[in-house]
């Protein structure tokens, strides 16, 4: 009996392509954000959706409610622990700045993010811990189904660095597209993933793709 997941980013919000970190902010999904998880939902309407959980966060709710659209039968259940990394005292800040005024913490967060703690908020222990056991909750309790799950940019990046195999103190920068999907199976029993891909975006077209790179 194999389980399903698909893992899957939300979509674009002002403070991506402002460079702003949002954080636990609740911002919602921007017009583009909203396009492209139209794209998404017709993209995956064809999938077989047995459950669809989310963040509490409006930018990710408003992303898994696109999707259930194309499966009316479904509904998007609010699952604690998906959320994004609390990043404390940066929330709200650009990415610029934090460049030029906290340049340790911008190092880790580009160079060096096993070690990356954010000042007043989460480290990047805490949500790699965080993320992997809430999805290995709902493997379990969905066992022979296929699920949806969507999150956020830092929790993915954390959750597909798990599901690499390396250790934890290998930690890269790994790039999640808004809207982008990764596909994970589970065998009867296991609650480690085996990658069929990660970051699957070709519903977007060049125009709706969202940049967001990590440089001063």
């Amino acid at each position: 009996m194999v389980t399903t997941l698909y893992l899957v980013r939300h979509g674009e919000t002002d403070s991506n392509i402002e460079r702003r970190f949002q954080g636990r902010r609740d911002i919602p999904l921007n017009e583009n954000g909203r396009h492209q998880s139209e794209l998404l939902g017709q993209a995956m309407k064809d999938c077989r959706i047995d459950e669809i959980f989310s963040s509490y966060l409006a930018r990710a709710k408003e992303t898994a409610e696109k999707i259930a659209c194309f499966h009316p039968e479904q509904s998007v259940t609010i699952c604690p622990g998906l959320e994004e990394v609390d990043v404390g005292d940066v929330q709200g800040q650009y990415l610029d700045v934090i460049a030029k005024e906290m340049p340790e913490l911008f190092r880790c967060m580009s160079e060096d993010q096993a070690h990356l703690q954010y000042p007043g908020g989460e480290s990047c222990r805490d949500v790699y811990d965080r993320i992997t056991k809430t999805i290995a909750r709902l493997v379990e309790q969905s066992r022979g189904k296929t699920i949806v799950v969507v999150s956020h940019g830092f929790a993915i990046q954390m959750y597909l660095h798990y599901a690499s195999g390396k250790a934890f103190e290998e930690m890269g920068n790994y790039i999640v597209a808004n809207t982008s999907r990764s596909k994970f199976l589970f065998e009867d029993g296991s609650v480690f993933p085996q990658t069929v891909y990660i970051n699957r975006h070709d519903h977007l077209s060049a125009d709706d793709f969202t940049e967001w790179k990590m440089e001063k």
